[in-house]
């Protein structure tokens, strides 16, 4: 399911049960377990990374092999996805191996902006990595992102990733 249509659902799902009242109770909660801002066009974004009651998040990471991957999606304001890949064990002192930052201000019907294709590559610099236990991740990064639509046009973003990695 993409995540505009997520967000969708979430927003219809949201303002029925303030219009129900205590009646309704929800089929799972959200909690914001992290937040990514970021300025893009002058404007300052927000999102935040979420986690159901059940434990799963907005945020995976994957060890296949030597790799471990870390897939963060975040919503608020349109979308944001970052994608991470480490070869070896990742830390704050290992730069990853792949780094991709896609961002949707205006949520799935926008421009989608992104780091793929852009005349630099994005960069990142931890403040602290740590996969165990739940998990934490603080981050900031730098990136030249350009419109799906009209690669051309490009903006330079800075931003930052503050957040658990969704592990209860």
């Amino acid at each position: 399911m993409r995540a505009g249509r997520m967000r969708e659902i979430y927003h219809v799902a949201t303002a029925s049960l303030i219009a129900v009242g205590s009646v309704a109770q929800p089929v799972f909660a959200l909690d914001a377990i992290g937040t990514v801002t970021a300025r893009l066009g002058g404007a300052d974004l927000t999102w935040q990374v979420l986690r159901t009651d059940d434990g799963a998040s907005t945020v995976q990471v994957n060890d296949i092999g030597p790799l471990t991957m870390i897939d963060l999606h975040a919503a608020g304001d349109g979308d944001v996805y970052v994608g991470l890949i480490f070869t070896g064990d990742p830390s704050a002192g290992v730069a990853p191996s792949g780094l991709t930052i896609d961002m949707r201000p205006e949520g799935a019907a926008g421009p989608a902006w992104k780091s793929e294709g852009a005349a630099q590559p994005p960069q990142v610099r931890f403040e602290r990595l740590d996969l165990d236990g739940a998990g934490r991740m603080e981050a900031s990064f730098t990136a030249i992102l350009c419109r799906g639509d009209a690669p051309a046009t490009c903006e330079t973003v800075e931003g930052r990733i503050d957040t658990n990695l969704g592990v209860p």
